[in-house]
């Protein structure tokens, strides 16, 4: 009686967690929302400002996208790092070239 007990109460637990934090933590969000890639970018997490390079972690991927720059990059993984870099400041716009 006592394990299924804590059975349930872990369950419940469970399930708290995944509902509410997902609106404590703000909406995730995938980058672009279509496209044969997409990518979600932990911007807040990791800082990448001291890197001045460029680099593809997606190389012979072409699906052009737009930052909150107004840049065109040649991919999702290409955004990504230049958010990184730029500490969240650059982010997803839209689908296609600028």
């Amino acid at each position: 009686m006592a394990n299924s007990f804590s059975a349930l109460c872990s369950l419940l637990f469970f399930i708290l967690i995944h509902s509410v934090l997902p609106s404590v933590l703000g909406p995730r969000h995938w980058w672009p929302p279509h496209g044969n890639i997409r990518v979600k970018c932990p911007y807040k997490k990791v800082d990448m400002s001291w890197y001045s390079g460029t680099v593809n972690p997606c190389p012979g991927l072409i699906q052009p996208i737009c930052g909150t720059n107004f840049m065109t990059y040649e991919n999702p993984c290409i955004l990504c790092i230049e958010s990184l870099k730029s500490k969240g400041r650059i982010r997803f716009q839209h689908d296609g070239i600028c």
